[in-house]
């Protein structure tokens, strides 16, 4: 007689049992894989404001003072780079529950940080001048001092609260400006700004989830 052979393959109950190993596996290698993907955001913002706040340190440290005008305007923050969605669009809401934290989106007035970072001309002026096209607005600017001012990793800009930069002169509404500190902030993973920007509140730090970077701390509080 002859033998019927066995075509190589797999029964169903083979495929069964692979199919459910497969997704066993991926219940367990999802989790990990999702939060290294969120702890990897949180990397990334907190290198940007340190990035970022070095530069405005070198800026300091050429300039001998913040970019806390823009011609004659007084500027009350600045957010991030208006070309990429920066400016007041790029500002997230407050917290309600934060006291303070709604005045980032209401600001008065808002600097560009790549005008005074990556370029050195006026708003006004396109293209932007940089160092060794100098014939510039603000003297002993002497760099680029950083290669871009990104968006953070949700989409919205990065802020400083540049009019506590101003000198604290008694007797003015600056005297108690050295009662703040400056520091590059990022609204975080929940997009919600939740730290205060208030002449009030004294010695501010990153609340909530919002990610900070100090770039100079207050004198006195």
């Amino acid at each position: 007689m002859k033998s019927i052979s066995r075509q190589d393959g797999f029964t169903l109950i083979e495929v069964i049992i692979a199919v459910a190993l497969v997704a066993i596996m991926a219940v367990a290698v999802a989790p990990p894989l999702v939060q290294n993907i969120k702890q990897g955001k949180i990397t990334r913002a907190q290198n940007d404001a340190q990035t970022l706040g070095t530069a405005f340190l070198n800026y300091y440290k050429d300039i001998g003072e913040w970019p806390t005008h823009e011609g004659a305007t007084a500027l009350t923050i600045m957010a991030g780079n208006g070309s990429l969605g920066g400016g007041r669009a790029g500002i997230p809401a407050g917290s309600p529950a934060v006291p303070g934290s709604e005045n980032w989106a209401m600001a008065a007035s808002i600097g560009d940080m790549s005008r005074h970072l990556t370029g050195n001309k006026p708003a006004t002026t396109n293209p932007l001048m940089i160092s060794s096209q100098n014939p510039n607005a603000t003297s002993r600017w002497n760099s680029p001092y950083t290669g871009g001012v990104p968006l953070d990793p949700w989409g919205n800009a990065y802020l400083v609260a540049i009019k506590y930069g101003q000198p604290a002169l008694t007797g003015t509404t600056t005297e108690d400006y050295d009662k703040h500190n400056i520091m590059v902030l990022s609204a975080g993973p929940n997009k919600i700004i939740e730290t205060p920007l208030d002449d009030a509140i004294f010695d501010e730090i990153p609340g909530g989830d919002d990610i900070g970077y100090m770039v100079q701390r207050a004198s006195r509080f």
